[in-house]
């Protein structure tokens, strides 16, 4: 999947917004300290009616590793486009390799039992007939074919296992989007779990601000609003977004909702760059 050439260069800005602060203005008020992404839960007010925060991408991926190993290789550099479902880096497989080669032999022994016992049965079952055969003769040739069926299907599941160890050596992207930044080096060691790398789809930019109470009934999804995006204190042209998410109720305990305002990347409106939500009619 293609990026717009002008969204490539974007890339550098996007680290800016890696935790979406919606902050307040005023130099003399300080954001807590939020380990996570999501921006603190007060009003983000900076003056009447206008909300700050920061524009950020739609969709920002932090890719873990499903299993620990040592990263063999790196797929593409940081920066690169990328499709959804493709790999980014690789753990060493070796092991896994050959526990998946031991269980394809296994299955094809266990598939040649299984035939060989079915065929059988299927002959003793055709001359039961003509009472060449014991009752007790047949009961054993059906308990044969059906233990080697049963052989065969877990050697069938024990390669599907096989495989899915072999595909966690593998971290891929889930979205189509601009790998970012990674911060494992082939050869360095990687822990199940542990978060390696990120992934971010600039295609759509996203604003959120945290709004108090007595703007509840002033935003609804899909309304335009104008946002003045703070590119420099000369340069703060106003764009126009796309409410794309209204909290539904208030939170009690902050007597603030979230507004998400949907954005169209372009030369104005760039990962990074601080922005202000202007409340309808303010």
């Amino acid at each position: 999947m293609g990026f717009p050439a002008k969204i490539i260069p974007l890339v550098a800005a996007i680290s800016m917004a890696a935790v979406a602060l919606a902050q307040p203005a005023s130099d003399n008020v300080s954001p807590p300290n939020e380990p996570s992404r999501e921006p603190p839960a007060f009003p983000s007010s900076t003056a009447r009616g206008s909300f700050r925060s920061v524009l950020r991408p739609a969709v920002d991926v932090s890719l873990s590793s499903r299993a620990a190993g040592i990263v063999e290789v790196i797929h593409v550099p940081e920066g690169s486009t990328v499709t959804a479902g493709q790999s980014i880096m690789s753990l060493d497989s070796a092991e896994q390799r050959a526990e998946l080669a031991e269980a394809e032999a296994s299955a094809r022994g266990t598939k040649a039992e299984k035939d060989r016992a079915a065929t059988e049965f299927e002959r003793i079952q055709r001359l039961r007939q003509d009472n060449i055969y014991s009752e007790k003769q047949f009961q054993e040739a059906k308990a044969s074919a059906e233990l080697a069926l049963s052989r065969y299907e877990q050697a069938l599941a024990a390669v599907e296992l096989a495989r899915a160890r072999l595909a966690n050596r593998d971290i891929v992207s889930p979205i189509a989007g601009i790998f970012l930044k990674t911060n494992k080096l082939v050869g360095e060691a990687i822990e199940r779990y542990e978060t390696v790398a990120r992934v971010v789809d600039v295609r759509r930019l996203e604003m959120l601000v945290f709004c108090d109470a007595r703007y509840f009934s002033l935003f609804r999804v899909d309304q335009r609003v104008d946002v003045r995006v703070l590119k420099s204190s000369e340069d703060q042209p106003m764009i126009s977004g796309t409410v794309s998410h209204v909290d539904p109720v208030i939170d009690p305990s902050s007597g603030t909702f979230r507004v998400k305002i949907r954005i169209e990347p372009s030369a104005q409106a760039v990962p990074g760059f601080s922005a202000i939500l202007i409340a309808p009619g303010a």
